[in-house]
């Protein structure tokens, strides 16, 4: 794996030490203590403030120990579901999206969601084989 990113989006209703903790909650313990995340403040269509979360992990210490702790946290179940659907959670460079439902990681559970989600990139590198095959050695690995 090369690079990992993760992402999200806090509303104005949100409370944005709230969605950094959920955040920090896919960390592995060596990352928790340094401030990967960015917030960029933006504004809505509608003049409401929107704040984005953003990480970008390029270091290839950090993306392992990323991929270790991060594939840990999710259930057999979900791991399975991204497996055998790969093709939706995959594109063309070599990407696998994860989407996370945001309000499940407040209560510290990671679980594959798609409304108001946190947004996980890993790009695998392609000097490995083929993409789809390294990243279903992945998701098998654990």
């Amino acid at each position: 794996m090369q690079s990992v990113e993760v992402s999200t989006i806090a509303h104005a209703t949100d409370d944005l030490e709230k969605v950094q903790s959920a955040l920090v909650r896919l960390l592995p313990e060596s990352l928790k203590g340094r401030q990967v995340f960015t917030r960029s403040y933006l504004q809505g269509h509608d003049g409401n403030p929107i704040v984005t979360f953003e990480a970008h992990l390029t270091e290839p210490r950090d993306v392992d120990e990323f991929k270790n702790f991060f594939l840990k946290q999710l259930s057999a179940v979900d791991r399975m579901s991204i497996t055998r659907e790969l093709n939706r959670y995959t594109d063309a460079d070599g990407n696998l999206y994860v989407r996370l439902d945001k309000q499940k990681m407040f209560r510290g559970t990671a679980v594959l969601g798609q409304d108001d989600p946190i947004r996980v990139r890993m790009k695998f590198t392609k000097f490995a084989g083929k993409s789809t095959e390294v990243m279903n050695q992945y998701l098998e690995s654990e």
